[in-house]
């Protein structure tokens, strides 16, 4: 009887082994949301932290693909809130650029900080995301306006590229550095390129308070550039990632 017991158990288990999820199964359900798979395969004793060729982790995944619900269940069964990939981005940079604001609010909540002292910072990534809830709640969390991206570039510089008014004033009020320049060309210029020539004028005004002189495209005829042209840094350096080399895409 014992023997048969212990055979038994050893069916039951061999089944459960053999009815895991595997790891392109999980990564799949990462992307699409599934939670009842994620659940399956955590149960089985599937890796929370296993990562693909990229160095993409299920979490970065399922950020990427703004799944907040998989996210949870993730981090409850033991993911790192702290993993990044292979190009330096993490879940909150994700949520981020993804305007998912619970998905942002997960990761801070998990301990994740919302000012790197290096790789991209997810103030940064809300501005492309052009969304001001996200932002709003990061700025309250303590971002730093004048954080430093891997290019040198401001979120000041980006937020003035995209056009994202209420993030300029929000920036400025915060103590956003209009002089910061970048190649020579500072937040003024990012916006006369792309131009947005109000918020070109209003970061101009932020200059003159602190002493910085007029810019010098505004002494040239300003001429609309090709549209490449208007590919940022910060866009290339994530084109292995991006769908459209006119905006920043975490799609995975």
């Amino acid at each position: 009887m014992k023997k048969l017991t212990l055979w038994l158990c050893g069916l039951v288990l061999a089944s459960a082994v053999w009815a895991a999820p595997s790891a392109d199964n999980m990564v799949a359900a990462a992307k699409g949301g599934d939670v009842e798979t994620i659940q399956e395969g955590l149960a089985a004793g599937f890796d929370p932290n296993y990562k693909d060729r990229q160095g993409n982790s299920l979490l970065v995944h399922a950020a990427a693909n703004s799944n907040a619900s998989t996210v949870a269940v993730l981090l409850k069964g033991g993911a790192d809130p702290m993993g990044r990939n292979k190009v330096g981005d993490d879940a909150l940079n994700y949520g981020a650029i993804k305007g998912n604001l619970s998905i942002v609010k997960q990761m801070v909540a998990a301990g994740v900080p919302v000012n790197r002292k290096q790789g991209w910072q997810p103030l940064s990534y809300a501005v492309f995301g052009k969304n001001m809830d996200v932002f709003n709640y990061l700025m309250k969390q303590g971002a730093d306006p004048n954080g430093n991206n891997p290019n040198q570039a401001s979120a000041l510089m980006f937020a003035a590229q995209l056009g994202q008014d209420d993030m300029v004033d929000r920036l400025l009020d915060a103590g956003a550095d209009p002089t910061w320049t970048k190649g020579g060309d500072s937040a003024v210029d990012w916006a006369l390129k792309a131009g947005n020539t109000d918020i070109a004028e209003k970061i101009m005004q932020a200059q003159a308070k602190v002493g910085f002189g007029r810019s010098a495209v505004l002494a040239e005829e300003y001429e609309n550039p090709p549209e490449h042209e208007l590919v940022t840094d910060a866009e290339k350096a994530m084109m292995p990632l991006s769908t459209s080399p006119q905006a920043p895409s975490t799609q995975k």
